[in-house]
């Protein structure tokens, strides 16, 4: 053992136990664990030394061997450094501070003083009241207390926030119902948005309850379309063109707007639709199907779920010949008519002729000579048209001709005479196209030129059913101030509503009640386009026609196609718009 050793064990052995309280707890090499602590007043950068008593001529003195500084405290203990002397430092060994560590009071003080400068007054008032609790006779004390009551009119009591007002069952359902809209959970937001009127009839917020309650129906209406229009796409992946189709309808049904189905149906189109049309002018509907009177291409057509065929005439070929279908000629034929045995009539304009086709049968000439045209009545051979542009089959069987070139309404009777029910005069000259009858025996006619739709009644007066002569225009409204542009189809609907193609408008308009309406198209804009009412876009409609279940089949001429109006909703059921051709095949 060392004699420093050995000394430090002398002093563990007769200094007094106080000495104890400041001593070194451990060494290694340079660095030193003391005793003290920050609560006992030891900080960081404090100096001091190290000594051990020696003795020397027999008497014990004290040899101060090393010195260090304090680099880190805890608050019991504290670490420090030796920065000279001897680094062989006893465990034990009596350690002095050159500034003698504060006491406890000046510690609890400073504390206090450094939550102050942070304006930490809650904590500083805390610690200068229980610095004058232990220390009331302190030369600080009167600092203390100032310090404290400064603290005191610096912590403001929390604002009393007043609680919110009790919230109505009201506010309390319709922030539900608020909240499931927002999150997008439309379907259980419409529920409680319906229900609030039952739940609180009258009430002020009815109004706003059913306003969310339509844009839920809205945004519901455009998920489901969006649904359907990627099912679509799927389909159509897959070479499923017909599911494909259906499903972009019905997509365009719910939301006309939605450009993934108008895309994806447009490509089923150009990959499904085989037929093709030029210019049809004429639509009727009778059991076998839809017939067509194909003008630009001679030809009659029928449109039937599996697809379209030719049923009579030659396509590219114009003639006036009888016989089998197969061999018939036409020349522009621009009207067909169909009675209730399923005999065909059709207004074969350039050949000045009344045609007939016989169920199963061949086609033949019922009125006029092809080639000569006048305004003989009499006798079906005698009888002279010129340019029949439309023809109308009444349920005794009688055929009404729009002569058109003679700017009358003439009359085929089941007897085989002919006559005129209506001329036009000079002062009111008629322009007649479509033809319609209704079960009272009232004719309607599409007076192109004259812009307007006239009614001839069963004792054969004429009178203007809709429209101002003369007048284009495409204004709706009372039938006395509605505006039509080149009508040339007119229906009697299943409800006895009259429709119109208004062929220079490029829309469908609806008579009813008195009162004109447009229920599909805009006026002005040409296209073809599928969807609801106005979203719907057509290309000069020219005939028209009502089935047993209300929809109307329209010659959409200037797209060259076939469209079906079903609840307002319009679709194109033959040929390819935009596409000339007189292909048969799939629709």
């Amino acid at each position: 053992m060392s004699c420093r050793n050995l000394f430090a064990l002398i002093a563990v052995l007769v200094l007094p136990a106080a000495a104890l309280a400041q001593s070194v707890v451990s060494a290694e090499g340079d660095k030193i664990e003391l005793s003290w602590g920050s609560q006992r007043g030891v900080r960081n950068g404090m100096t001091g030394k190290i000594c051990a008593p020696e003795i020397v001529g027999g008497q014990a003195v004290t040899n101060c061997f090393a010195r260090f500084v304090v680099t880190s405290v805890s608050k019991e203990k504290s670490i420090a450094r030796i920065t000279k002397g001897d680094h062989n430092v006893a465990v034990r060994s009596d350690a002095t501070f050159d500034e003698p560590p504060p006491g406890p009071d000046v510690v609890l003080l400073n504390e206090a003083n450094r939550a102050y400068q942070k304006s930490d007054w809650r904590r500083a008032l805390d610690l200068y009241e229980r610095f004058l609790q232990e220390y009331p006779d302190n030369n600080k004390a009167g600092f203390a207390r100032r310090r404290a009551e400064e603290c005191r009119t610096k912590i403001t009591p929390p604002p009393v926030i007043p609680p919110p007002p009790p919230r109505d069952e009201v506010a309390i359902f319709l922030d539900a119902a608020d909240l499931l809209f927002r999150e997008g959970n439309y379907r259980a937001a419409l529920d409680q948005y319906e229900n609030f009127p039952r739940k609180y009839p009258n009430h002020a917020k009815a109004g706003f309850a059913a306003d969310r309650a339509e844009q839920c129906r809205t945004k519901l209406k455009l998920r489901q379309a969006d649904e359907l229009a990627a099912t679509a796409e799927r389909l159509f992946r897959d070479g499923k063109f017909g599911e494909a189709r259906a499903s972009c309808w019905e997509a365009l049904r719910i939301d006309s707007t939605n450009a993934r189905a108008r895309a994806t149906l447009r490509a089923v189109q150009l990959k499904l639709v085989q037929s093709r049309f030029n210019a049809p002018t004429d639509v009727a509907v009778g059991d076998a199907g839809c017939y067509v009177a194909d003008a630009g291409n001679n030809t009659l057509r029928l449109i039937q779920p599996n697809g379209s065929i030719t049923l009579a005439g030659a396509a590219g070929q114009h003639g006036s010949a009888d016989g089998a279908p197969a061999r018939a000629l036409f020349n522009e034929p621009n009207g067909v008519a169909v009675a209730s045995d399923g005999t065909l009539y059709v207004a074969d304009r350039y050949n000045e002729t009344i045609r007939k086709i016989a169920p199963g049968g061949s086609v033949t000439t019922l009125a006029g000579r092809s080639g000569l045209s006048g305004t003989a009545d009499g006798p079906l051979s005698a009888a002279r048209f010129h340019e029949p542009r439309r023809i109308a089959v009444a349920t005794d069987g009688t055929v009404y001709v729009a002569d058109t070139g003679n700017h009358a309404v003439r009359r085929i009777h089941p007897n085989g005479a002919v006559d005129t029910v209506r001329p036009s005069s000079e002062s009111d000259r008629m322009d007649p196209m479509g033809l319609a009858i209704d079960p009272e025996g009232n004719v309607f006619v599409a007076d192109a030129w004259s812009h307007v739709i006239r009614k001839i009644d069963a004792g054969g007066h004429l009178s203007i059913f809709a429209g101002v002569h003369g007048v284009s225009g495409s204004t709706d409204g009372p039938v006395g101030s509605a505006r039509f542009s080149a009508p040339e189809g007119v229906a009697v609907g299943a409800g006895g509503a009259v429709f119109v193609a208004d062929t220079a408008n490029h829309t469908i308009r609806k008579i009813e009640n008195g009162v004109v309406t447009t229920v599909a198209g805009t006026a002005g804009s040409a296209d073809a386009v599928d969807g609801n009412g106005p979203v719907a876009r057509l290309n000069r409609p020219s005939g028209i026609r009502s089935d047993a279940q209300g929809s109307l089949w329209i010659a959409d001429s200037g797209n060259h196609a076939i469209r079906l109006m079903t609840a307002g909703f319009i679709k194109t059921v033959a040929g390819l718009p935009g596409s000339i051709g007189s292909s048969d095949g799939t629709n």
